[in-house]
């Protein structure tokens, strides 16, 4: 796997992840706005890699955007910086998800390119959408396990466990543990979690390991230490008119 692939891969657990672990029913009206930086670690061909990334995440209700800013190499040196800057198109990219039908888009302004994908429960690619989504049915309790089971289908294992109490630059959240993996798979998802009290259980903080999870074997850290409130707008998470469909991910990422 390349290194644009592989951090293309991250990036969708990524944002995959917080719809997931965050699903609390919110209204169409409800929204963040956040900014921070993701890292993560894994190995290319034996030899260990950390990447980082300035990011800015958008939410509203079950969508999700997530702007990726640039990218760069904890500590690395001035030559080895701009090398791994040159991964990424000027602009950055931007990863969209909705959390009601587990599709995963991505798109840069600077190849007016995009890259979309369905959620495929047979294909065992992605999480599953958001299983709090599903409160649309009038709040019957056996339509929604059902609504639960159904998105659980490629799972031999999934927990959700309240950790704790805590705080994250002074907002209350409530801490979680997060454990998912699949059937006739070594595929192994676990994370850590706080979520704000405050925001909806908006995530604050996610520090992952993944093994195998849509393709991305390592480590990853989600911080968003600056949130406020906002109510983003249809636009944030459309794909712009005239751009051109991708076969991959990783495309979206390249510079042309």
């Amino acid at each position: 796997m390349t290194n644009r692939r592989m951090f293309a891969s991250a990036l969708a657990i990524g944002i995959f992840t917080a719809p997931f672990i965050g699903a609390v029913p919110v209204s169409a009206a409800d929204g963040e706005r956040a900014s921070g930086t993701i890292v993560l670690t894994t190995a290319i061909s034996g030899t260990p890699l950390t990447l980082g990334a300035d990011v800015v995440l958008y939410r509203r209700g079950p969508l999700y955007r997530l702007d990726l800013v640039s990218l760069k190499i904890p500590g690395a040196d001035a030559t080895t910086a701009a090398m791994i800057s040159a991964l990424l198109a000027p602009g950055g990219a931007t990863v969209i998800y909705d959390g009601a039908t587990g599709t995963l888009s991505a798109y840069s302004n600077a190849n007016h390119s995009y890259y979309t994908q369905a959620h495929d429960t047979s294909t065992a690619t992605a999480l599953p959408p958001a299983a709090t989504n599903a409160p649309r049915t009038g709040g019957d309790p056996l339509a929604l396990l059902g609504n639960i089971a159904k998105a659980s289908r490629d799972l031999q294992r999934a927990a959700i466990v309240v950790t704790g109490a805590g705080s994250v630059n002074g907002r209350p959240t409530t801490n979680i543990e997060v454990t998912l993996e699949r059937r006739a798979s070594t595929d192994r998802f676990h994370a850590i979690v706080a979520l704000a009290n405050d925001l909806d259980g908006f995530p604050l903080d996610i520090d992952a390991e993944s093994h195998g999870w849509s393709g991305f074997t390592g480590h990853f850290k989600l911080d968003l230490p600056s949130v406020e409130a906002a109510t983003p707008s249809d636009d944030t998470f459309a794909i712009p008119a005239g751009y051109k469909r991708v076969g991959d991910l990783g495309e979206v990422l390249r510079p042309h």
